[in-house]
């Protein structure tokens, strides 16, 4: 685990969690710097629920709850704990997600301690329901407790950072606004090829701590639609990479726009309402005229640089797909269709000028794979 670098990005994004990559051996160290003694609970997924026995006495002067977290159980029933509980220890995705709601609302200390590669949960600003959730105050990563789990979904999932950068750098260009900074993307990016386990598991929380201050991108939009057909993590977030790679380079290497062309904007914002739930008019903004000959003159001026970012996009996806397939990742099972009408229907859902959204305004769909 890239201890620095994530300790780095937790203190710009001002979040309070302490990093280590040690054994479980130092949990009652950790959890004795928090809070001297008492009352404590134990959370573990069901999946790894075995490691309660095997930690709970090793907390001197504490007196710790176990609680196995199962696929059906939910945070509201560790409320029926005494209320002086004022540290939890949870073990793995579902349990770090519970306790953090646990710990937010009664004012207690979480250590968590990641059981997968894959980190999604560990830092969301919200808890499921969209409550506010306090982050860790320390995450634990002991390779030896992860042994591989999540690794093909890590390197996919986190490798999607590459998109998300691109994004930012595509609207700055045409919206003259630079949403929220790149650099930790591109550095998660990075991380996602790499072969150690610690600096893949890295690559995913940096993303995460990325996302809290900005996740409203049309690439994170199109991996939860593909991820709706009930497809895995990996599977999906890696067809997603791979085919917008392919669709930035066309977009941007052989479109002809057309400058008076105007789609139907109506059933853009509908459908995209009827997959957010919500209201979409922000998303789906209709361009002034003068706004939609200005793009399209900059969209011929941008193309060329933005062609060759698009093929340094390509290249980085292929090493991806070495380290996702190396990972034991399985390959997508995507209709080409389905590919294209998430990736237009994702661009509706951001409220970037993504490469989706200036394929739609300018009427350069056709020139998409």
């Amino acid at each position: 685990m890239c201890r620095n670098v994530l300790s780095a990005a937790a203190d710009a994004g001002g979040l309070k969690t302490r990093f280590f990559a040690e054994p479980l051996a130092a949990l009652s160290r950790l959890a004795s710097s928090l809070v001297p003694g008492g009352k404590m609970l134990l959370l573990a997924d069901a999946d790894v629920s075995a490691v309660l026995a095997r930690v709970r006495g090793s907390f001197a002067g504490f007196r710790p709850f176990c609680v196995a977290l199962g696929e059906e159980d939910r945070a509201e029933g560790l409320f029926s704990l005494p209320d002086d509980v004022r540290l939890a220890v949870a073990f793995g995705r579902r349990s770090i997600a519970a306790a953090r709601f646990f710990c937010t609302l009664r004012g207690a200390f979480l250590i968590a301690v990641p059981a997968s590669l894959y980190a999604e949960g560990i830092f969301s600003a919200e808890a499921e329901g969209g409550y506010p959730a306090d982050e860790p105050d320390v995450l634990l990563f002991d390779e030896t407790f992860v042994a591989g789990r999540g690794r093909a979904a890590c390197v996919a999932s986190a490798a999607l950072s590459a998109l998300y950068a691109a994004d930012l750098d595509i609207d700055a260009a045409f919206s003259g606004e630079r949403k929220c900074g790149r650099d930790d993307f591109r550095l998660a990016a990075e991380f996602a090829k790499k072969r150690e386990d610690g600096a893949r598991f890295s690559a995913s929380a940096l993303q995460e701590i990325a996302l809290r201050r900005f996740s409203r991108f049309p690439s994170l939009a199109l991996f939860r639609l593909l991820m709706r057909g009930g497809r895995r993590v990996g599977e999906s977030a890696f067809a997603a990479l791979v085919y917008s790679a392919e669709t930035y380079s066309a977009l941007f290497s052989r479109a002809r726009i057309r400058r008076f062309f105007v789609p139907d904007y109506g059933a853009r914002v509908q459908s995209a309402a009827a997959l957010a739930g919500g209201d979409a008019f922000e998303n789906v903004r209709v361009p002034t005229a003068e706004e939609s000959f200005a793009r399209a003159g900059l969209f011929e001026e941008c193309r060329g640089h933005f062609a060759v970012e698009s093929e340094l996009l390509r290249s980085y996806a292929g090493e991806i797909r070495d380290a996702y397939y190396l990972a034991g990742g399985r390959k997508p099972v995507v209709r080409e269709e389905e590919l294209r009408r998430a990736f237009m229907r994702s661009a509706d859902l951001s409220p970037l000028l993504s490469a989706g959204a200036l394929a739609r305004d300018l009427g350069a769909e056709s020139a998409l794979p």
